[in-house]
């Protein structure tokens, strides 16, 4: 019998230097052109949304997610009728997987196989995580 516990999934929240390595890490070589539509999906979807400095959170297992500034978000998509007040940690993660899957589909369609791969394995490594997260329902709830 197998009684071992899984160790719950880490995240580290990056400052000072590290957070210059961040962004082409988990963009690839896109990473300019994708921190930007995290901004431009934000002012989209965020209620009251007007710039801020986000933090940088990298997961364990790989990937990381973008976090708009303190406070509570109201975050609306009319395209799928979802209307959500959650965290900010929680606004961050539905942004950077809206990001994450759409510059997927893009360089699909465009035959970019690995910047394709790219943003796909981080979509589902920042699903994985969103799995564990207290505000799970309402994340998932935004993506639908």
């Amino acid at each position: 019998m197998n009684t071992a516990l899984h160790a719950p999934l880490a995240a580290r929240f990056l400052d000072g230097f590290v957070k210059l390595r961040f962004l082409p890490s988990l963009f690839g070589d896109d990473f300019m052109r994708a921190e930007n539509n995290v901004y431009l999906y934000a002012a989209r979807y965020l209620t009251n949304y007007n710039g801020g400095e986000w933090t940088f959170v990298h997961l364990e297992q790989g990937g990381g997610y973008m976090i708009p500034p303190d406070g509570t978000w109201r975050f609306e998509n009319p395209e799928n009728w979802s209307v959500a007040e959650v965290s900010a940690d929680a606004a961050g993660i539905i942004i950077t997987a809206l990001v994450l899957n759409h510059r997927s589909w893009m360089y699909d369609r465009h035959d970019e196989e690995e910047l394709c791969a790219l943003f796909c394995r981080r979509h589902r490594q920042l699903m994985v995580w969103a799995e564990t997260h207290p505000e799970a329902a309402a994340i998932f709830r935004a993506l639908d």
